[in-house]
């Protein structure tokens, strides 16, 4: 199943030289997303640029990165995965030193959109390449470990970013990480093993590339304006409509590809596609947390950013715990009933974190945010197990591609709906309280409209919860072969 000879000793060997490997790239990826937010006071004021402008330093890394995944997911399937992820930890780590270079806050951007580029290449092959290496019986164990690592990489971007902006100047976030991308890349030469890519002439889908990565360039550019512009905005509708039309294309385009980007028959495959489908509404149910919260713990409960980062990194923790644990259980039980657990426990903390006020204890909140990390940790590596045991060797990279698109394409929507609607509701709130003679209208005002951002994520968690509920019992078996 794997495409690889050699003894059950050395394939038991290599399944975790291939982890270690793809683990640090993935950590790398998600500490840059964590450790340059940090960065955004220090680089107004050194570029003498205001924020709106500085921001493109982390909208272009998104755009880029996930425009770009699936076609890099598709080549790595046609031209070998380890090729195509040596190539990106190459790229990633040459634009931390030209990152670290940069003079004005245009080349940064710049540079920011090259590094994205190799960030790509590497997100969306990990999974492959580590579902490749593991044994069928032990996906879900690797993809949790897998997870591991990106815990790892939220966990520690904030923190080392503060250190390094106290310590030394900006430029330190990208250059202190260059020797760890250099071992990355020669972890990926010397230990990933060559995989084969298909056999015979390569066919690669022009047209299907240019329509996915435009629809999605223009889909996730005109969401991220919401937060800016509103949703009433003909700015946002205008680019939202044009990605959404784009992307109507590419599935036309792909129904007659001769070796489409993305098989589309993919998607009859039910377990597949609610999996899919599940993946995206977690992560656009998620920015109610991640985004909101330390809003209600900094301005809100009065605590510092130390405090609240050290408050909400507990979930990051636990979710590193529990993420290989769940994933080991649901390749010996099955991932649909994991899956649904996590997901029920994910809705469950957010009802839960409804009972927040002003006056919530520090130990109750960490005692949700705990169970929080459980039903992260419990979703996440049963339900990409899911999705990643779908399909054959052949698609391994493009469905790798797929979960990181859905990941990026659904938080970059739930982060611009719900901070919105986080703003217009605390907005409204503010006035009435303040009307009514309320004291503390401001925090009040927050307190209330955080509950109504956890109500949306509360209806989404329901919908994920119902999907997998009806993949139904007995549809855990892999519904595709893994040979081609």
């Amino acid at each position: 199943m794997k495409g690889m000879s050699g003894s059950p000793e050395t394939e038991e060997t290599y399944k975790w030289k291939a982890l270690i490997t793809v683990a640090l790239g993935s950590m790398m990826a998600t500490m840059d997303a964590s450790i340059i937010n940090i960065a955004f006071p220090a680089l107004t004021t050194v570029f003498q640029a205001d924020l709106t402008t500085v921001v493109w330093v982390t909208v272009a890394y998104v755009l880029v990165s996930t425009s770009s995944m699936l076609i890099i997911g598709k080549i790595g399937d046609l031209m070998g995965r380890k090729r195509i992820y040596v190539l990106g930890m190459g790229i990633f780590t040459l634009g931390l030193m030209a990152c670290a270079t940069a003079e004005s806050v245009g080349e940064l951007i710049f540079f920011r959109a090259f590094q994205a580029l190799g960030a790509a290449m590497t997100v969306s092959t990990s999974t492959a390449i580590v579902t490749e290496a593991f044994p069928r019986n032990e996906i879900g164990k690797g993809i949790g470990f897998l997870g591991m690592s990106v815990s790892v990489g939220f966990i520690v971007g904030p923190i080392l970013g503060g250190a390094l902006l106290d310590w030394l100047d900006w430029r330190s976030i990208f250059y202190v990480r260059v020797p760890i991308g250099v071992v990355g890349v020669l972890l990926a030469l010397f230990l990933l093993k060559k995989d084969r890519g298909k056999e015979g002439a390569v066919h690669l889908d022009l047209l299907g590339t240019v329509t996915s990565s435009a629809g999605i360039f223009f889909f996730v550019f005109g969401v991220s304006q919401i937060r800016a512009y509103g949703l009433s905005s003909p700015r946002v509708y205008l680019m939202v409509g044009v990605g959404l039309v784009i992307l109507v294309l590419f599935l036309a385009v792909e129904r007659r590809a001769r070796d489409p980007i993305v098989d589309l028959k993919l998607f009859k495959n039910r377990v597949f596609s609610r999996a899919m489908w599940a993946l995206f509404l977690v992560f656009a149910a998620a920015p109610a947390y991640i985004l909101i919260m330390p809003f209600y713990l900094i301005e809100a409960r009065g605590m510092s950013p130390s405090q609240a980062g050290m408050l909400m990194a507990v979930t990051s923790v636990i979710t590193m715990v529990v993420g290989p644990v769940s994933g080991s259980l649901s390749d010996r039980f099955g991932p649909s009933r994991f899956s649904a657990l996590g997901a029920g426990i994910i809705g469950v903390s957010y009802a839960l974190v409804l009972g927040f006020d002003l006056h919530t204890s520090a130990l109750a909140i960490v005692a949700v945010l705990v169970f929080l990390g459980v039903g992260i940790g419990s979703f996440h590596p049963p339900n990409n197990s899911i999705i990643m045991g779908s399909v054959t060797r052949d698609s391994l990279g493009t469905a790798s591609a797929l979960i990181a698109t859905q990941r990026q394409v659904g938080i970059v929507a739930g982060m611009a709906v719900t901070g919105t609607f986080f703003s217009a509701r605390r907005a409204f709130h503010g006035v009435a309280l303040g009307r009514e003679g309320v004291s503390e209208a401001g925090p009040v005002a927050i307190s209330y409209a955080f509950h109504e951002v956890l109500a949306l994520a509360i209806i989404l968690q329901g919908v994920v919860f119902l999907l997998c509920l009806g993949r139904g019992r007995g549809r855990d078996s892999r519904a595709v072969s893994r040979t081609p």
